[in-house]
C-alpha cells in the first residue's frame, strides 16, 4: 500500500494512538488504589486532617438560641441608653428618639448675608459655613460642636442622663454658646443673635405652652405633654443673660418644612407690624411649637428636657438644675476627663462661672 493509502486508512480509523488493553487497565487500576490506601494509612497514624471537615459555625438547631442572645444584648438598659440622640443629620443641630413617631427637637438661627436675612435649619451647601459639624461625641450622651457663620459663632453642647425619677429614655440638656463679631454685624439688622429653637410631635400630640407671656427669669417652664413612651414630660429654658423670648405655635402632619413656617410667620409680622419677630400666637392644639431666643452679641443659654414628670418621685426642680449651668459643667467635665480633652470644658463654662472667676 502506498503511503498516501496508509494515511488514508489510518484516518478512516481514527486517532494513531495504541489503546490498552484490558490487562493493562486492570493493573494500573491497583497500582492507583494501592497508593490511595497507603496515603490514607499514612494520614491516620500522623493525625493529618481529614480531607473533608465540618464548617466551623453553629449548627442549625443552636441558632435560635445565639439569636435570642444576640437581640437580648440590644435589650433592656443598652436599648434605653440609645433612645434619645443627635439621630437627625440633615440639620445642623437635632435631636429625636429611635422610634418611628419621635418627638423631635431642633435649632434655626438668623444670619445676615448680602445684607439679606438668611434663616439656617437644614445643611445646605450655598449656606457656606466656615465651620460646623460634630467635633465631639460619644455616639451615646454626649457631644458638643462648633459652627461659624458669617460673623456668627454657635457652640451647641448636647447631654443626656437617667435619673431617679426620669422617664423612659432619661432627660436630655443643650447648651447654646453665641458669640457675635461685630465688625462683621450691621447693627441695623438687630443688637444681636436670634435662635430659634423648636420641638415638634411627629405622632400628632399637643404641646402644651406654658403660658402666653413668656418670662424664664420669673418660671423656667417652655413647654410640656404626655407620650405614651415616656410619660409625662417638660420642657425648661435657664439663662443668666438678659433674653428675649417670643413664640409660635402650628398645627401641620408635615415636618420636613418646619423653616417654611418660621420664614412664612415671620414675614407676616414683617409685613404688618415692620418686626422681626414671631406671632406670639397658636394653632389650636398645636404639634409644633417655636420658641424665638433673642440676645446680645455674646449669650449663654440651657435648654432642659424632663421625663417623666407624672411619677411621684420626678424631683423636677433638682433634675433642671442638674442639667444646668455649672452642674451641667462638671457633668461634660468629667466625661471629657474620661476621654482626656479637657480643653474643650471651656465651651460649657457659663456666663455666671465667668463673672465668679473674675471676682474671685
Amino acid at each position: 500500500m502506498t503511503g498516501s493509502g496508509r494515511r488514508s486508512a489510518r484516518g478512516k480509523q481514527g486517532s494513531s494512538i495504541p489503546m490498552f488493553n484490558d490487562g493493562k487497565i486492570k493493573v494500573v487500576l491497583g497500582i492507583v488504589l494501592l497508593l490511595i490506601h497507603c496515603v490514607a494509612n499514612s494520614a491516620a497514624e500522623h493525625g493529618l486532617p481529614r480531607v473533608v471537615t465540618p464548617f466551623p459555625a453553629p449548627k442549625i438547631t443552636e441558632l435560635p438560641q445565639r439569636i435570642e442572645l444576640v437581640l437580648w444584648q440590644f435589650e433592656g438598659e443598652h436599648r434605653e441608653s440609645l433612645y434619645w440622640g443627635t439621630y437627625r443629620p440633615q440639620v445642623y443641630f437635632g435631636i429625636r428618639a429611635r422610634t418611628p413617631k419621635s418627638l423631635i427637637a431642633g435649632l434655626m438661627w438668623i444670619v445676615v448675608k448680602d445684607s439679606i436675612y438668611n434663616l439656617r435649619h437644614v445643611c445646605r451647601q450655598e449656606d457656606d459655613l466656615s465651620t460646623y459639624g460634630w467635633t465631639k461625641h460619644n455616639g451615646r450622651d454626649f457631644g458638643y460642636q462648633v459652627l461659624v457663620d458669617h460673623g456668627v459663632t454657635l457652640t451647641t453642647g448636647f447631654l443626656k442622663s437617667k435619673e431617679k425619677g426620669s422617664g423612659y429614655g432619661g432627660d436630655w440638656a443643650v447648651q447654646i454658646d453665641v458669640q457675635i463679631d461685630k465688625s462683621k454685624w450691621n447693627e441695623e439688622f438687630g443688637k444681636g443673635a436670634q435662635l430659634f429653637f423648636y420641638l415638634a410631635d411627629e405622632g400628632g400630640n399637643a404641646l402644651n405652652l406654658s403660658r402666653k407671656n413668656l418670662n424664664i427669669h420669673g418660671d423656667s417652664l417652655l413647654a410640656s405633654g404626655s407620650r405614651v413612651d415616656i410619660g409625662d414630660w417638660q420642657l425648661h429654658l435657664k439663662s443668666m443673660d438678659d433674653l428675649e423670648l417670643h413664640y409660635s405655635g402650628f398645627h401641620t402632619p408635615h415636618f420636613h418644612n418646619l423653616s417654611d413656617l418660621v420664614e412664612e410667620n415671620l414675614a407676616s409680622q414683617i409685613r404688618k407690624y415692620g418686626r422681626l419677630l414671631l406671632s406670639d400666637s397658636s394653632d389650636d392644639s398645636p404639634n409644633v411649637l417655636v420658641f424665638q431666643i433673642i440676645g446680645g452679641f455674646s449669650f449663654t443659654t440651657d435648654i432642659i428636657f424632663i421625663s417623666g414628670t407624672d411619677s411621684e418621685s420626678s424631683r423636677v426642680e433638682e433634675r433642671v438644675s442638674s442639667h444646668t449651668g455649672v452642674g451641667h459643667c462638671y457633668k461634660n467635665l468629667l466625661l471629657m476627663l474620661m476621654d482626656d480633652d479637657i480643653g474643650a470644658y471651656t465651651i460649657f463654662v457659663n456666663t455666671e462661672t465667668q463673672k465668679r472667676d473674675e471676682e474671685g
